[in-house]
């Protein structure tokens, strides 16, 4: 008897998109984040349903972007922040990474969210400023109980949709409910951009520390208010402002060859 390997998923990427991709790639486009990935940013935010995106290098990225904004917007009361049990390990490391005191939450037995229960009495006990959730496999959080728990005790909630793309929860997508959400575009999930993520959110604030974090905290993908606004209150000139950074920042761009693709 023979065995076959079942792989995790086949062709997420098509012959179609493929041929379509060196079709582009033949005009000698620009490669790095550009054009394209602005593009891409709207046409999601579009379908998700929220006003900001910002496309990263993958849904890890989006996950430490997602927190280090919250830490910079100095939205949090504190700095404690409940973490699911059932998780990707991303989900849970920025916490670490950024200094945070991170507070497992048990898993709900029939969609392996958060379990409720065990919240609120994480809550009664720590008092935390932030909770990030993950929707597992498809399933939605009890995502009523958990936004009421939120906004009574002044709690931002973060979530990580990496598994759930296109879920809906009460006539809204994944995502579109919290404070900031994440997505994955791994070749494995449902939307491949190779490597790839996205953070979405309403909150302008947040969307514009993002948007600098994202390049090492320059200004340079700021809208031209917000960059003169910075330049006026920190004095900085012309010249000055191609080398300053208003935060420590990474570089988690993407390129424009993957938000190709992921148009």
């Amino acid at each position: 008897m023979t065995y076959e390997k079942i792989h995790l998923v086949k062709d997420t990427i098509d012959k179609n998109d493929i041929e379509n991709l060196s079709s582009w790639l033949s005009t000698n486009p620009r490669l790095t984040k550009g054009e394209l990935t602005v593009e891409f940013e709207r046409k999601w935010s579009e379908w998700l349903g929220c006003k900001y995106s910002v496309f990263v290098n993958s849904g890890s990225s989006a996950n430490l972007a997602a927190i280090y904004s919250l830490i910079l917007s100095n939205k949090l009361k504190n700095n404690k922040i409940v973490v699911p049990a059932v998780s990707w390990v991303t989900t849970v490391t920025p916490a670490i990474h950024l200094g945070l005191e991170p507070i497992m939450c048990d898993c709900d037995k029939d969609n392996l969210g958060l379990d409720v229960d065990n919240l609120r009495q994480i809550i009664i006990d720590e008092d935390p400023a932030a909770l990030i959730l993950v929707h597992v496999l498809g399933f939605p959080n009890h995502m009523k109980e958990i936004k009421e728990l939120c906004d009574e005790h002044n709690i931002l909630l973060v979530e990580d949709t990496c598994e759930s793309l296109g879920s809906e929860y009460d006539g809204k997508k994944l995502g579109s409910i919290g404070d900031v959400s994440t997505f994955s575009f791994y070749f494995g999930h449902h939307i491949s951009t190779i490597e790839g993520g996205m953070v979405s959110t309403d909150d302008e604030d947040l969307y514009h520390i993002l948007l600098s974090i994202r390049s090492h905290g320059w200004d340079r993908d700021l809208p031209e208010e917000k960059q003169t606004a910075l330049r006026e209150k920190y004095g900085i000139d012309d010249f000055r402002s191609l080398y300053t950074f208003y935060y420590p920042g990474f570089n988690l761009r993407s390129t424009d060859l993957q938000a190709f693709i992921g148009i």
